[in-house]
């Protein structure tokens, strides 16, 4: 095991530990250095973090939602970027849990070794070989069984503690198209989606068809940047997103 010091932009530090592997270091480099889920360089970076202070500042807690959380680097930048909010951490890979639970001790964390899903249930873990950030799940085959959070349950509960959905950030290797099959009202309560899709990865399996026919009946602006797509509402005066 080795540890990094990640150093943030108000002179904080924090440790990280890894392990040294290619997957690892790509996925803190990612993170830390090309900023793969900071709102700041967007147009509405400003509008969004505006949004993220009025919940905060109404006495509310904002949650972020992190399935595929991996080994904590996006939920260190998460509460680094938002010290106020919740998070709500999934990942169905115990070597990567572990890792994650030690990264996110000490900060406002509910970390659960569990895929995410349209429905409660069982799923199968798959290592294609790719590293420790290509695990992914199917419905069938062999390898180990991990349990599997429905969305729409999971935000249910992180609602009737009393926090506001503000953020969900998704990169599940594929599973976006399990997810996004039914059930995806929740998606509406979240004012910023983060999501990488793998078509790229997995060729005619169309694994992004679900999310973009979700997406595309919504009132949502559909922004490209790096390796993720940023689906933000449209109206934060009504509905959910009123303060």
């Amino acid at each position: 095991m080795q540890t990094l010091t990640v150093r943030f932009d108000d002179g904080s530090e924090h440790a990280l530990r890894h392990r040294g592997t290619r997957a690892d270091l790509g996925v803190i480099s990612q993170i830390f250095e090309e900023q793969e889920y900071s709102l700041r360089p967007l147009k509405r970076g400003a509008e969004l973090q505006e949004l993220y202070q009025r919940i905060a500042a109404a006495g509310q807690v904002p949650l972020v939602l992190d399935a595929g959380a991996n080994i904590g680097a996006s939920v260190l930048f998460f509460a680094h970027a938002y010290p106020r909010a919740h998070i709500a951490a999934l990942e169905p890979a115990r070597n990567n849990f572990e890792l994650l639970q030690a990264n996110a001790a000490g900060l406002n964390v509910d970390a659960r070794c569990a895929a995410i899903g349209a429905a409660d249930g069982e799923t199968t873990l798959i290592d294609p070989g790719e590293g420790e950030w290509g695990y992914r799940t199917a419905a069938g085959g062999a390898g180990a069984r991990v349990g599997v959070l429905s969305a729409t349950r999971l935000v249910a509960e992180q609602r009737a503690a009393g926090r506001v959905p503000f953020l969900a950030k998704i990169d599940i290797e594929g599973g976006e198209a399990e997810l996004f099959s039914r059930d995806t009202d929740w998606v509406d309560l979240f004012p910023v989606l983060i999501i990488e899709l793998h078509d790229w990865l997995l060729p005619r399996a169309g694994s992004a068809g679900n999310f973009l026919r979700c997406i595309a009946g919504r009132n949502r602006d559909f922004v490209f940047r790096g390796e993720n797509v940023f689906s933000l509402a449209n109206d934060w005066t009504a509905g959910p997103f009123r303060v």
